[in-house]
């Protein structure tokens, strides 16, 4: 098809590998397609800090200016050294948000304004807790000893991380409390899960539509690859939607095609069948 002009993709479980990896085959067909023209958005719920990591990857070195990031399910845009933002939760959801989160024994972690991850230690929760800041010692994380110290800057989003069955008792309730005024997600991983409370416009839909709308780009002409129910609003909005083999039932319920899993570098394969090899 020659009418595609934007290429989409999540990052977890669908371009990045089971350990957060990005494979050769990917960087090269990513790098070649930046270097055709093709705009490509990484989108996320994923905080600016570890995608600054994966744009990094991507970029080695080269100025893609095409090559920019949808982070927190629409929350900041990244392009080149800039960060833009988008729609914060209000404070007052958020305290909702940590009472829940605190009464089912787990630590609230609210992404800061100015970068920093403040959270509440709860010793039932800390153990994922602890392996997240283990595993990403390029982002700041700050533990505080009171609610109010969370928010010391203004809050972007409150989010807890655990075990997909914690995760998954904890959405309901989540839902059922602030979900008519907030943005709820849960977001089921392969090492660890997430349930997220955000601004009821921080989707990646809504997101990835606007930025595609200041590009001159119609739905239309989007190619996106997700695996999660994060992305389940962008198989509802465009029409090429593409899920990797391992992506949740529902994702590939409303797929346009199937691509092979995320550990078999699904998306490079599909790009690379779909647009030619990685020479540029």
């Amino acid at each position: 098809m020659s009418n595609l002009r934007l290429i989409a993709t999540d990052i977890d479980g669908t371009l990045a590998n089971n350990q957060g990896e990005l494979a050769p085959e990917t960087i090269a067909i990513l790098q070649t397609l930046l270097q055709r023209g093709m705009p490509v958005t990484l989108v996320t719920g994923l905080n600016p800090w570890p995608v600054k990591q994966y744009l990094a990857k991507i970029g080695e070195g080269h100025h893609f200016s095409g090559l920019r990031a949808i982070s927190l399910n629409g929350i900041f845009l990244l392009e080149g050294e800039e960060l833009h933002e988008g729609c914060f939760t209000a404070p007052e959801v958020i305290r909702e948000a940590i009472a829940v989160m605190l009464e089912a024994k787990h630590v609230p972690l609210v992404f800061g304004e100015d970068g920093i991850t403040r959270f509440f230690p709860v010793p039932a929760g800390m153990a994922t807790v602890e392996t997240l800041i283990a595993a990403r010692p390029y982002q700041p994380f700050e533990a505080v000893t009171s609610i109010e110290a969370l928010f010391t800057v203004r809050p972007a989003l409150v989010s807890m991380t655990g075990s997909a069955e914690e995760a998954a008792a904890l959405y309901p309730r989540l839902e059922a409390a602030v979900g008519e005024r907030a943005y709820v997600v849960y977001q089921p991983g392969i090492r660890i899960s997430w349930v997220e409370v955000n601004h009821r416009e921080a989707r990646k839909d809504i997101a990835l539509l606007a930025l595609a709308a200041q590009l001159g780009i119609t739905p239309e002409e989007i190619l996106y690859f997700g695996d999660s129910l994060n992305d389940l609003p962008v198989f509802e909005a465009i029409p090429h939607a593409v899920a990797v083999e391992n992506a949740r039932p529902e994702i590939k319920a409303r797929a346009w095609r199937i691509a092979a899993s995320n550990d078999a570098a699904g998306v490079a394969r599909f790009l690379v069948e779909f647009f030619g090899d990685a020479e540029a």
